[in-house]
């Protein structure tokens, strides 16, 4: 009896790390390392110790690098004859563990109890083994049957000495004492060891509840045949609601709470894992918070079970809060590509999306144009006013210029009071003069900025053409910058089309009032 309650404490054990493994990797390690527990990860047809936990490292006396290079074989003292008989008497007795005698490091040997069971990892199959030594636990029962033995002595002295006087009377007696004391010790025996299985079976539990939460990750549950998706109350925590707010949550509701551009790639994802393209389930999606707003999650399961014809029938996994991690990555990539100021695109995404350009027109019989503007008279502004009124002229500067051209063009801030435009899709230079006619008239209306009044600003701008000009974005900037010069030495408030003659410019530049 107390082998068969030994054996279901340890069941439990080995189920619950096979669903630890199930939820991530580093889940399944830090349990493998930290536990209590002697285990090993064994290879099925050689008996090399794969892996071995820091318990079976202290227990065994060897190091752990040591142990790995280690055979089963060299730990198990019983000859291979003996082993083989063991397993023939678990066999014959219904038992799924077996007793062994291993030597540890020091010479001693040790009983104990080894329970296995088939694990994979990394596509690898082998056994994973708990140890549990039962030298102590052998040598108390050893003692018990001791004692039993003197006590039935005793008993047949007694019995000897009873039969001179009630035969019959004093035998019933005498079966009745030695059954009681024997009932006593067994029942205090079994109320011992079902105290102590407990224990350790609610501290595993409480320590794969740690671990769990301490990855801050929801459970769930999918049963494919009746739809419903059963979860821990982190699930429903990481979506603002409560357990009994959500229940029954089946995939149609969860479906109902996933934002619209984000649901079909989800599907989709879900779909690779259950026809087999995809080892593992895994989507980055948005999901409904009950407050309203939308909350990043990182949603990852396997199929842990399959009917006949390969069917799922349960998936289980976990669901992860990382809009922190998102935030941050979604900042990161605006300081990376915009301006922080005003922002516009910065020099990198310019010429990022001024490379794609390129391309494009390589395709289209339109045309392109490469805008560069300057500011007139804004270092005076800085200094009249401050920096501050100067970054308030560079804000509403940006701004104009986005209300100027259409959502499709890129406006970007190059530096200082530098900008560039990428204006696609004209015909020819009169409709880069148009868009360039419309951008000076934005520029030059007076600005209201924190009291003041700023009148009669304006801007110099050069235009480079593709393919008229350069084939290349480098040199089609280097000529738009080269005509915005030319354009301020032309009197300011102009602008002037680069060109590939001499002076590399069309020196009847196209005045604001022509």
């Amino acid at each position: 009896m107390a082998s068969q309650k030994r054996y279901i404490i340890v069941f439990f054990l080995l189920l619950s790390v096979f669903f630890s493994s199930l939820l991530r990797a580093d889940t399944f390690d830090n349990l493998f390392e930290k536990h209590a527990v002697v285990m090993l990860l064994i290879e099925p047809e050689s008996g090399k110790i794969f892996r071995a936990n820091q318990a079976a490292s202290e227990y065994y006396g060897y190091s752990k690098n040591k142990l790995q290079q280690m055979h089963i074989q060299e730990i198990n003292a019983l000859s291979p004859e003996a082993v083989a008989a063991e397993r023939e008497l678990a066999r014959k007795e219904n038992r799924n563990y077996f007793i062994f005698r291993h030597k540890l490091a020091d010479g001693s040997i040790r009983t104990v109890e080894v329970s296995a069971i088939p694990f994979e990892q990394d596509q690898q199959n082998y056994l994973f083994s708990i140890v549990t030594d039962i030298n102590d636990l052998r040598a108390a029962e050893d003692s018990l049957w001791h004692y039993q033995n003197q006590l039935e002595e005793m008993v047949k002295q007694q019995l000897s000495y009873l039969r001179s006087k009630d035969l019959f009377i004093y035998t019933l007696l005498a079966i009745a004492l030695v059954s009681l004391l024997f009932a006593t010790a067994a029942m205090a025996y079994m109320l011992y060891r079902k105290r102590l299985h407990a224990s350790q079976l609610q501290a595993e539990k409480t320590r794969l509840d740690d671990i769990i939460w301490g990855t801050n990750a929801g459970t769930w549950e999918w049963d494919c045949l009746s739809e419903k998706i059963a979860i821990n109350h982190r699930w429903a925590d990481i979506a603002g609601f409560t357990m009994a707010e959500l229940e029954p949550l089946t995939l149609s509701k969860l479906e109902s709470m996933i934002h619209q551009d984000d649901l079909e790639t989800m599907r989709l994802q879900l779909n690779d894992h259950l026809t087999g393209k995809e080892d593992y389930y895994q989507s980055e999606y948005r999901i409904r918070h009950q407050q309203g707003h939308w909350v990043w999650v990182l949603d990852r399961g396997r199929m842990v079970k399959q009917d006949e014809a390969g069917n799922p029938v349960r998936i289980c996994g976990t669901l992860q809060d990382i809009s922190s991690e998102k935030r941050a990555l979604l900042q990161l990539e605006h300081m990376a590509h915009y301006d922080q100021l005003t922002h516009l695109a910065n020099r990198s995404l310019f010429y990022e999306r001024l490379n794609h350009a390129l391309v494009s027109a390589k395709r289209s019989p339109d045309c392109f144009a490469v805008m560069f503007l300057d500011l007139d008279g804004f270092k005076e502004v800085n200094d009249q006013y401050g920096h501050h009124i100067g970054d308030a002229l560079l804000i509403e500067v940006a701004k104009r210029l986005q209300a100027a051209v259409r959502e499709s063009d890129t406006c970007a801030r190059m530096g200082g009071d530098e900008f560039a435009l990428l204006i696609d899709h004209l015909s020819d230079h009169h409709a880069a003069a148009l868009v360039a006619e419309h951008i000076l008239t934005q520029l030059h209306s007076p600005y209201e900025l924190e009291g003041h009044r700023l009148t009669n600003l304006s801007c110099s701008l050069g235009i480079a053409l593709y393919p008229d000009h350069e084939s290349s974005g480098n040199s089609l900037v280097q000529m738009a910058d080269s005509a915005m010069y030319e354009a301020k030495r032309s009197g300011k408030d102009t602008f002037v089309f680069a060109s590939n003659k001499t002076d590399r410019f069309e020196r009847r530049a196209i005045k604001k009032d022509s």
